[in-house]
């Protein structure tokens, strides 16, 4: 049975509607703007978290083949989530202390947009009887299987500890670049997942992570080459 719904915008990079309607006030009061930012994004993710899941759970019967505990599919959704779990934690930093309108905007998106996903791609897990991470290691379903700090792309924690401590023009260089360096470990992920995944929804949902966050690694080396820095190197081939 297939429910009468389609697929929530996704793109795995937390790309929204171009523009920032207070970036006039985060510009003159970045301080009660960035409380203000805070707020408003985690309203707009359990907002779209809920949604997520009363969409999930309309199209439980969505998928006739449900994947094995080993497969491609059920080993991106759970690497994924914890890939996304980083993300929003780096994007939160930002938002508690960063100032650049921009910058904020991408932030804010990231935590939306990929808590929404973590919460659709949870809802898959516990409809094919998954756990949503089990194990300490990761990347196994990729023949890489290395321990789940170690996955691609992830910060460690001294460079997640830099973050927080940095403010100013050194937040804006560590958050950009670490952010690229991230997406760069998740394009990897979701490109070897849309091409060996055996369900449709991860070929689909993989395909959208990578192009979003391929967009997303433009535009944030867009602003360092705006702003002075230089371009963080990728290899996305």
């Amino acid at each position: 049975m297939t429910a009468n719904v389609t697929d929530p915008p996704i793109d795995g990079s937390g790309r929204a509607e171009p523009g920032d309607p207070q970036g006039h006030d985060r510009d003159q009061e970045p301080s009660r703007a960035t409380g203000r930012g805070i707020w408003i994004a985690l309203l707009v993710a359990a907002l779209l978290l809920a949604g997520a899941i009363g969409w999930r759970i309309g199209r439980a019967q969505d998928d006739a083949e449900v994947p094995g505990h080993s497969s491609v599919d059920v080993g991106f959704f759970q690497d994924m989530s914890t890939h996304h779990n980083q993300a929003i934690s780096m994007a939160f930093t930002y938002l508690a202390h960063g100032t650049d309108p921009l910058l904020r905007q991408i932030a804010g998106e990231i935590v939306t947009y990929q808590a929404s996903e973590m919460g659709v791609m949870g809802e898959y897990l516990t409809t094919w009887n998954q756990a949503g991470t089990e194990t300490n290691t990761a990347m196994e379903w990729m023949g890489m299987r290395v321990p789940r700090e170690d996955m691609s792309g992830l910060a460690t924690t001294a460079q997640l500890d830099a973050l927080g401590n940095a403010r100013g023009a050194e937040l804006d260089q560590l958050f950009t670049r670490l952010m690229i360096n991230h997406h760069v470990g998740g394009v990897h992920m979701a490109e070897y997942a849309s091409a060996h995944a055996t369900t449709a929804v991860v070929k689909r949902w993989a395909t959208s992570m990578a192009s979003g966050q391929r967009g997303e690694i433009a535009e944030l080396n867009r602003w360092r080459v705006n702003h002075g820095m230089a371009a963080v190197p990728v290899n996305l081939d």
